[in-house]
């Protein structure tokens, strides 16, 4: 018996058997490959996030309760810190398992560099531009051979800022001073870091840079994905083109005397990839995104370096904490009024200025 390819429903019953070439088979089998692997890739990226925001929706809660119920017992506040931590090795660990097996997806792409060259490459950048995730990667190894993640907890001074501010109602720290205990953790990396490590803070920016380093690898392989997905939809159209009612069950057959071997030509699976892929296509953020009016980051940081200022010392001519003005500088959209309002108290708005009443005018 001759070696056949076709296009045909695997069912019983009556069904269009279309004849392909062996090369058309191959294209539709390595296509299969490539929809595989990049399903893999956006799953494994949905776990590291998934974590992510059970750590987060489990540390609101906690804040919440700590702000209505406030609990004092020992017991309850160990729960609390066993708890904290918990959600904090599942982040840890999903980024560390990202990382370990991303440069291992698109192996059957053929290409002069491969995925794992670029993948590899990506990740040594996203080390390099992100203290916190260097910080996260050795709080991960520390937690795996070492201790805990979070040493402890206190009342935020962030949180008097504004109404909402109760879901950060209490920070979790871990303590540089007994990280430095472990003579494994770099010393490099926690000369980067306060005295008191805000994880919760350190998490959302590396699960953001981390998304950045995703989406960045997603683009690099976009290109095989589409031509993979299109090779699936030509084969399922021309099959229905040749009289096919229907495509359930399709798939590529190489049929012979010594053996037969199949591929499923379906697209339901891969739609979920398309799903996640639209879903996740920003990094992750929890901070509204900036409109038309909000002043940039360049223009913050350039005005308070206009000022002379140190942070905490802008920060105090608004009325904020150092931390909020910090989250300012790294992307929070400064409200436009704090904006002017630091113009005016450097002197540097361009056609308004404070004018300091004297004694007698106060006094009519």
């Amino acid at each position: 018996m001759a070696t056949k390819f076709l296009l045909e429903q695997a069912i019983l019953g009556p069904r269009v058997q279309l004849p392909i070439s062996e090369q058309r088979y191959k294209e539709i089998a390595h296509a299969r490959e490539v929809l595989s692997e990049a399903l893999t890739f956006e799953q494994r990226y949905e776990l590291l996030l998934g974590n992510f925001i059970s750590l987060e929706l489990s540390f609101t809660e906690i804040c919440l309760r700590s702000a209505v119920e406030p609990e004092y017992r020992y017991p309850e506040m160990a729960e609390t810190l066993r708890q904290a931590n918990r959600h904090v090795v599942n982040v840890l660990t999903a980024m560390r398992g990202y990382a370990d097996q991303v440069p291992q997806d698109f192996k059957c792409l053929q290409r002069p560099r491969k995925f794992a060259q670029l993948a590899k490459a990506e990740l040594v950048k996203l080390f390099e531009r992100s203290p916190d995730y260097r910080f996260l990667c050795g709080l991960r190894n520390h937690v795996q051979h070492k201790a805990e993640a979070i040493h402890g907890w206190e009342s935020s001074e962030t949180t008097r800022e504004d109404a909402n501010g109760w879901a950060e109602h209490i920070r979790f720290y871990a303590r540089n001073a007994s990280l430095r205990g472990d003579p494994d953790f770099k010393r490099r990396i926690l000369d980067e870091q306060p005295e008191k490590i805000d994880v919760r803070r350190c998490t959302r920016r590396a699960v953001h840079e981390l998304g950045a380093s995703h989406i960045e690898l997603r683009k690099q392989v976009a290109k095989e994905v589409q031509n993979a997905r299109s090779t699936f939809e030509a084969a399922i159209l021309d099959y229905k083109n040749a009289g096919a009612e229907s495509v359930v069950g399709l798939c590529a057959r190489r049929a012979s005397s010594q053996a037969s071997s199949t591929v499923s030509v379906l697209l339901n699976w891969d739609d979920v990839r398309v799903q996640l892929v639209e879903k996740n296509d920003q990094p992750p953020s929890l901070w509204p995104r900036p409109n038309h009016r909000t002043p940039k980051v360049e223009q913050i940081s350039s005005l308070r370096a206009q000022a002379q200022h140190s942070k905490a010392q802008a920060a105090a001519a608004i009325f904020v904490s150092e931390q909020r003005w910090q989250d300012f500088e790294e992307g929070l959209a400064m409200p436009e009024g704090l904006f002017h309002l630091y113009q005016l108290q450097t002197k540097l708005h361009p056609s308004h200025r404070i004018v300091r009443r004297s004694a007698k005018n106060k006094n009519g």
